[in-house]
């Protein structure tokens, strides 16, 4: 990490505040938080966009060309992608579920060690577009994940008869389940091009500076998951619990390719 480590540390303590508010205003319902949580979130982010912005003129480096970066827009995408789509839905309190993984994925960026050097030519090829569809498709399957959470909760809460508190401050289900399914439908094919373009730049070096690892068979069954929950939906009318499982999984299989990366000592993206 090369930027102010101040700009990094404010930024995260920003989002952690953020986390915060939605998780007060999820947990006690607190009026008048809808403003303060989104507007220390969209603070964050200008924080966030700084700090990109210093460590890009710092190292004059694509952000995708290692993990640190990779990370760091990830995060970034997400709590954009989210403040975008609380101006459609009425999701405001899913702050609870998307900013803490904002965080997370924040920090990750600094813990993350250096990666192996990818040959130039690959990477100007194909690196920046692998990379970047699977960023974006994460931002969505990211989306995703905190509805479905917040489906599950909500679902438990109703079979419980537990129609307070908490239940009344979720979105209704059916909301949330339209969330998540159309955040997949975004997040899958930007997903799908990502892998076929990673097959691609592994199949191109030939010198095998880039190799079919475990982070890429974790990655297909990711691909495996998602693609049947939005198959199972369509073909089968798969709706609710089982629809948000799945969802639910798909991401946690996606969290775990991201840390193979994270806290192996080498090895590109």
């Amino acid at each position: 990490m090369t930027a102010t480590p101040s700009l990094f540390v404010a930024t995260a303590l920003l989002y952690a505040i953020a986390a915060v508010l939605y998780l007060l205003r999820l947990a006690g319902g607190i009026k008048g938080f809808e403003r303060a949580t989104h507007g220390a979130l969209g603070v964050a982010v200008l924080a966030h966009g700084a700090f990109l912005a210093s460590e890009a003129l710092a190292t004059r480096r694509d952000p995708f060309d290692d993990i640190h970066g990779t990370l760091s827009v990830l995060s970034l995408g997400i709590a954009v992608a989210f403040l975008l789509a609380t101006l459609r839905y009425r999701i405001a309190v899913l702050g609870a579920f998307v900013t803490p993984v904002t965080l997370l994925f924040l920090l990750a960026s600094g813990l993350a060690h250096e990666v192996a050097p990818v040959p130039t030519e690959l990477r100007r090829a194909m690196l920046p577009v692998h990379v970047g569809v699977i960023v974006f498709g994460m931002v969505a399957f990211t989306i995703a994940f905190g509805a479905s959470t917040a489906y599950m909760l909500q679902e438990s809460k109703l079979r419980r008869k537990e129609l307070g508190g908490v239940f009344r401050r979720l979105p209704p289900l059916d909301v949330l389940d339209t969330v998540s399914y159309r955040a997949l439908t975004i997040g899958f094919p930007l997903f799908t091009i990502g892998i076929v373009v990673g097959a691609l730049w592994i199949a191109r070096a030939a010198d095998g500076s880039v190799g079919f690892g475990v982070a890429q068979v974790i990655g297909l069954v990711t691909w495996f998951v998602f693609a049947s929950v939005i198959a199972l939906r369509v073909l089968a009318g798969w709706r609710g619990r089982r629809a948000a499982l799945g969802t639910v999984l798909g991401f946690l299989c996606a969290v775990v390719v991201l840390a193979i990366y994270v806290f192996q000592p080498s090895g590109g993206l």
